[in-house]
C-alpha cells in the first residue's frame, strides 16, 4: 500500500484497516511524537476529543530535509561571490517582497515602493518618525538577530512591535495578554477552524508550545514547521495571527539555515497559498489522527521552492555581473579612471542584484567607494555628457544608467 493520508486509507479500504494503519504509524520506529495536543475540526465544529500530534520520517521527508540543507549551502556560497556592497541591497530586496507577500496573504494593503521606503527609513539613524509598517520592516531586516521564545508574553511583545499598530481597535486583544473571546477563520464560504479559547486555555497551549521548541529533540526543520502549525491552530489574536506566526517560522529557519531561505518563506507560499492552506486544514480532518508527515512534506516543499527561486536570481545576477565587468573593462574612454569604472561597476551590479528600483545617490557613493563627493560628482558629470547617465533627482543628487546603456552591455558577445 502506497503511503497516503489517513483520511485517503479510511474511504479507500474501511475502518479498521484505517486504524490498523494508524496504529502502524504511530508506532512505527521512524516515528516522532510530539506533546501537543488537538482537537479535530470538522463541518464547522470542533470536536471534543484530542488527537496527539504526530508524524513519520518516511523517504520523501528525509529526501526534502537533505535537498533544503543543499539549497542553504548553495544560496551561502553563491552570496559569497557578490560584491560585497551589494550583498544588503540584495537582502533588502527579499524583504520587500516578503513583507509584501505577507500582506497580500493577508489581505492588507501595501506597496512594495511604500516598504522599500520604511525600509530606507530604518536604515537612516537620523529618522526618528515611525511610519506604516515600521515594526515589520524592521523585525524582517533584523530577523537573524531575535532572541528565541521563552515565556508566553514574547508571543504577545512579538505581536506589539509586528503588528499591533496596524490592527483596528475592535480586533486588538482584550485579555491579559490574548483575546479573551472566541476567534473563527473562513476561506469566506465556509468556517475552516476555530481557535483555542478562552484565554487561560491558549496560555495553557502556548506554554506547551514554548516547552516544545525548548525541549523537543526532533530535527530542527520540523520542529520549527510543527511550532508554525500550532501557532496558527491556538490563533492566540483576533488578527494578524498569519504574519506573527509566518514571521516566528522565518526567525527560527534562519538560525537553523540562513537569513535568505528564512526571509523567503511568506514570498513562497504566497505563491502556492491554497497548497498551504490546505496542509494546514488537511491535520485538523477527524480522519488524519493528528499525522503531520503530509503538512511537513508541503512546507518543505514551499521553502525549497523559494530557495530554488533564490539561487536561480542569484546565478543569473553573477551571470550578469561578469558581463557587466568585461563590459567596463573594454570601455576605452575610461581605460585609465579606475573610479569611473568603480562607479558604473556598483550602479550597474546594484541594479542587478537588488532591482532597477534602487537608484544610489551620489552620497551613497561616496560612501560605498570611500571618495570625497568632489570627485563622485566628476565621475558622474563625465557620465552624463557620455549619455550614460540620467539625472532623476536633484536633492540628493541622483543619477539612473539610462537603459540604452544597459542593453548594450548585454548586446554585445
Amino acid at each position: 500500500m502506497d503511503y497516503e493520508k489517513l483520511s485517503k486509507v479510511f474511504y479507500k479500504y474501511d475502518s479498521a484497516m484505517h486504524h490498523k494503519e494508524y496504529e502502524k504509524r504511530l508506532n512505527s520506529y521512524g516515528a516522532y511524537h510530539t506533546n501537543l495536543q488537538v482537537n479535530p475540526f470538522r463541518k464547522g465544529r470542533t470536536e471534543s476529543h484530542s488527537e496527539t500530534l504526530f508524524f513519520v520520517h518516511v523517504d520523501k521527508l528525509a529526501k526534502l530535509y537533505e535537498e533544503v540543507i543543499m539549497n542553504s549551502c548553495k544560496i551561502q556560497l553563491a552570496v559569497k561571490d557578490l560584491p560585497a556592497f551589494a550583498v544588503e541591497p540584495f537582502f533588502h530586496k527579499l524583504i520587500v517582497n516578503e513583507a509584501q507577500s505577507t500582506n497580500e496573504i493577508e489581505g492588507v494593503r501595501s506597496t512594495k515602493e511604500e516598504l522599500s521606503n520604511v525600509l530606507d527609513s530604518i536604515q537612516d539613524a537620523k529618522s526618528s518618525a515611525k511610519k506604516r509598517f515600521w515594526g515589520l520592516m524592521k523585525t524582517y531586516n533584523y530577523i537573524d538577530k531575535l532572541e528565541p521564545i521563552q515565556t508566553v508574553e514574547d508571543f504577545r511583545k512579538l505581536y506589539d512591535e509586528l503588528v499591533a499598530d496596524e490592527i483596528p481597535k475592535s480586533k486588538q486583544p482584550d485579555g491579559t495578554y490574548f483575546r479573551a473571546k472566541g476567534a473563527t477563520i473562513t476561506d469566506g464560504v465556509k468556517v475552516t477552524h476555530r481557535g483555542v479559547e478562552p484565554e487561560a486555555k491558549i496560555n495553557e497551549k502556548l506554554i506547551d508550545l514554548v516547552n516544545f521548541l525548548k525541549v523537543s529533540e526532533i530535527p530542527d526543520l520540523y520542529k520549527y514547521f510543527i511550532a508554525h502549525y500550532y501557532y496558527e491552530y491556538i490563533h492566540p489574536f483576533y488578527d494578524g495571527n498569519g504574519r506573527t506566526g509566518r514571521l516566528l517560522v522565518c526567525s527560527y529557519v534562519s538560525r537553523k539555515l540562513e537569513r535568505y531561505s528564512a526571509i523567503t518563506l511568506s514570498y513562497a507560499i504566497n505563491n502556492d497559498k491554497l497548497k498551504y492552506y490546505k496542509a494546514l486544514e488537511n491535520i485538523s480532518d477527524p480522519l488524519n489522527k493528528g499525522e503531520l508527515t503530509f503538512y511537513l512534506i508541503d512546507m518543505l516543499e514551499i521553502l525549497s521552492s523559494g530557495q530554488q527561486a533564490i539561487i536561480e536570481d542569484l546565478q543569473l545576477g553573477l551571470a550578469k555581473a561578469q558581463r557587466i565587468k568585461e563590459y567596463i573593462n573594454n570601455i576605452d574612454w575610461a581605460a585609465n579612471d579606475h573610479l569611473l569604472k568603480f562607479v558604473l561597476h556598483v550602479q550597474l551590479d546594484i541594479t542587478v542584484f537588488a532591482g532597477e528600483d534602487l537608484i544610489l545617490s551620489n552620497a551613497d557613493l561616496v560612501k560605498v567607494s570611500g571618495e570625497s563627493s568632489h570627485k563622485i560628482n566628476k565621475v558622474m558629470n563625465e557620465l552624463e555628457t557620455r549619455n550614460v547617465v540620467s539625472l532623476v533627482k536633484s536633492r540628493p543628487k541622483t543619477y539612473a544608467i539610462n537603459d540604452e546603456f544597459i542593453e548594450n552591455i548585454f548586446k554585445k558577445a
